[in-house]
């Protein structure tokens, strides 16, 4: 074969990854233009350029700020924002600090029937939050917790899935650093804190993303959870800000989405080559 076949080959093949690559972008990223734009048109401008489909249906010709302005100086977006945030901390730091201690313990600790409550841990995965609501609801009353920001978060502190991305990480750390650490007169929390911590630091960061990804994006459990608007979370005060007595505010509703994607959008560039190494990596021995 000759070179140029080759070239015509190698340019064929660029050409359909490119139009491949375009296409899958325009498949995630279109829904989100048309978010952001609509959330600067009023009501009748999002409906005039729906159908037929053109540029106006992604780009705001002649926006206005006027949603936005509503958003936080009528609904208390801002409010709603500071709330959610603060329960992610809780939920990510208080994650971070039970699912590595129970990882370290299932993975470190030999005991009879690790394997057992691991399981048991594991299949409580499988229940819906639907399930759990008023259990939960009960717990956090009798604990005189209702309707405060600690009600949402405590429940996400205890996260499966952070422990089962965790123990996959802690089983990659060969068994012989901790022998050695031993040796050297180290303890468990000598072995937790200077061989496994530093060594696992990617998946920590996946954790982060992921946990503050679902507390970002709660709604049921906020929404039984708290009754009060000034400790209402951003999806809730999202949700009762665009639904007025009669018709829906579709202005307001895209202006809120498009807000309340902020914060994840700004913390997965930051996270994300972290995000895809772990999960590329885990459960991988």
């Amino acid at each position: 074969m000759d070179n140029k076949a080759v070239r015509n080959r190698r340019a064929l093949k660029f050409v359909w990854s490119g139009a491949i690559l375009a296409a899958v972008l325009a498949v995630f990223l279109l829904p989100y233009l048309w978010i952001v734009s609509s959330g600067f048109k009023k009501q009748t401008e999002i409906f005039r350029d729906m159908s037929p489909v053109s540029w106006r249906t992604f780009f705001p010709f002649g926006a206005v700020m006027d949603n936005f302005v509503q958003l936080f100086t009528e609904k208390g977006v801002g409010t709603a924002l500071m709330n959610s945030l603060l329960v992610a901390a809780i939920e990510v730091a208080g994650a971070l600090v039970v699912c590595t201690l129970a990882a370290y313990a299932l993975t470190r600790i030999r005991f009879r029937g690790r394997g057992l409550v691991f399981a048991l841990i594991l299949a409580t995965f499988m229940l819906p939050v639907e399930a759990m609501v008023v259990p939960m609801y009960r717990v956090v009353s009798g604990l005189g917790l209702q309707d405060t920001l600690w009600a949402v978060a405590l429940p996400g502190v205890a996260s499966v899935f952070g422990l089962f991305l965790l123990r996959q990480s802690f089983e990659q750390i060969p068994v012989e650093l901790d022998e050695a650490a031993r040796i050297d007169g180290a303890g468990h929390l000598r072995i937790f804190f200077s061989v496994i911590m530093p060594n696992v630091k990617t998946s920590l960061a996946t954790l982060v993303l992921i946990k503050f990804l679902f507390s970002w994006n709660a709604f049921l459990w906020p929404l039984v959870a708290i009754q009060t608007q000034k400790n209402q979370v951003i999806q809730v005060a999202i949700a009762h800000s665009a639904a007025p007595d009669y018709l829906p505010n579709w202005g307001l509703t895209f202006a809120g989405a498009a807000v309340a994607t902020l914060p994840l959008l700004l913390l997965f560039l930051i996270l994300q080559r972290y995000f895809v190494r772990g999960l590329a990596t885990t459960g991988m021995k």
